[in-house]
């Protein structure tokens, strides 16, 4: 197939899962509008849909909270049969929350990096200067609500990665006596095999239900029965913050706040290396065990690692060696999202092993930032072959490359768009 053939085909997937307000994730499984889907979502159009990348940046914002969260999923007014729905949540019993029914959580702030690259590809400054103070509310939001030793704390799960092993241990804590597990939409589509445990969901129910109690603003983040420094969501913010503070240079505006942020971060996620594994650790804050075996350990390799010995052994040790997340014989598409060294490897279930297009494309700009265009070159070319050959889906077998999940994804077709660089359809 060809470049051209291939975005004409991405574009395609973009247009059908477009309600006229925003992209819904996929035609079937994800009805609403998801917080960082939408983000990817706005890459993908930046260079060949500006106006309606702009309205998609708009609809996700109207969902901020008074206090500057942006909520992980927007209930706009749609016919959806998806549970579990906005009833979960009950976010309009909550103080500060949108007169659109939101989640109490969040995800990972991939926006402020989409709205540069949106102005970049067609420079627009009222827009900007609409959308640059919710931007900088939100991550102020951060800085303010979700900081431990210098890194986000994630609450649910759902903030993150899901079902990833990285999270196991926390969850197994969580109380479940009496939680019901909730009607799932998710299992009427996709196999169950590949998707979490009724138990897991029971667990995220309760952990909503606790969060729900405070309001879903506990008094810190230790005061939640789940709360996980996460290395993936401190280093895609510690991106936004620079991408912030290059928006408000354009607006002239004070982007000293962002910039030391940013900074912050990245000197936070430093602390975080671990010579001995030559990676870095996340933090179960209810718990002194560290947590490794998945791709979130290489994940300040996005936000640039400093010291070229660590990149090397991030990226030769781990992120390309065939036995952990790179190509092998056995499983020729990377990047498996759990190494294929770990005993929680499963390369069909959800976030515990297969490829995800998006996780790709963080490690190729990445790469690119620590200056290593051969090595990002050659994950990209990887990851378009994937999705020519097997479509663009929810996430993939490292093995075979099968397309698993839910068909016609948005965020794999956008950031497919973006992979092709200038190609357009």
């Amino acid at each position: 197939m060809t470049d051209a053939a291939l975005a004409e085909r991405a574009l395609a997937v973009l247009r059908e899962n477009d309600t006229g307000r925003f992209v819904k994730p996929s035609p079937r499984l994800y009805p609403y509008q998801w917080n960082w889907d939408s983000a990817f979502v706005v890459i993908g159009l930046a260079g060949v849909d500006p106006a309606r990348a702009r309205t998609e940046v708009r609809s996700l914002l109207e969902g901020q909270w008074a206090d500057g969260m942006v909520p992980h999923i927007v209930f706009h007014t749609v016919r959806a049969d998806y549970r579990p729905g906005p009833e979960l949540w009950d976010s309009r019993a909550c103080e500060g929350a949108p007169e659109v029914p939101t989640s109490g959580l969040t995800q990972p702030p991939v926006l402020a990096t989409a709205v540069r690259i949106l102005h970049e590809a067609a420079p627009d400054r009222a827009f900007l200067e609409e959308v640059v103070p919710a931007l900088d509310a939100w991550h102020a939001w951060f800085d303010r609500e979700r900081l431990v030793d210098g890194l986000v704390a994630v609450l649910h799960p759902w903030e993150s990665a899901d079902n990833a092993p990285r999270f196991d241990g926390a969850l197994a804590r969580v109380d479940v006596d009496g939680v019901v597990a909730p009607e799932r939409t998710d299992l009427r589509v996709v196999d169950p095999a590949e998707r979490p445990t009724g138990v897991d969901y029971r667990r995220y129910v309760a952990l909503v239900a606790a969060l729900r109690a405070a309001g879903y603003r506990p008094a810190s983040p230790a005061d939640a029965p789940f709360a996980y420094i996460d290395l993936p969501v401190s280093s895609i913010l510690a991106v936004a913050e620079d991408d912030l503070a290059i928006l408000q240079g354009e607006l002239r505006a004070d982007a000293s706040r962002a910039r030391d942020a940013a900074r912050r971060l990245r000197e936070s996620l430093a602390a975080m290396w671990d010579d001995d594994a030559g990676a870095f650790r996340e933090r179960d804050l209810h718990s002194a065990a560290s947590v490794t075996g998945s791709i979130a350990d290489l994940f300040p390799l996005y936000a640039g690692v400093s010291g070229s010995d660590r990149v090397h052994r991030l990226v030769h040790e781990h992120l390309l060696a065939p036995a952990c997340y790179g190509p092998s014989a056995d499983a020729p598409w990377a990047l498996p999202t759990v190494s294929k060294s770990s005993r929680a490897f499963d390369p069909r279930n959800y976030w515990r092993g297969p490829v995800w297009i998006n996780v790709n494309w963080f490690f190729v700009r990445g790469l690119e930032r620590c200056g290593l265009t051969s090595e990002a070159a050659a994950l990209r070319e990887l990851t378009l072959e994937l999705v020519s050959q097997s479509g663009f889906s929810e996430y993939y077998d490292p093995r075979t490359g099968a397309a698993l999940g839910t068909p016609g994804f948005s965020w794999s077709a956008a950031l497919t768009l973006d992979l092709l660089g200038d190609v357009r359809p």
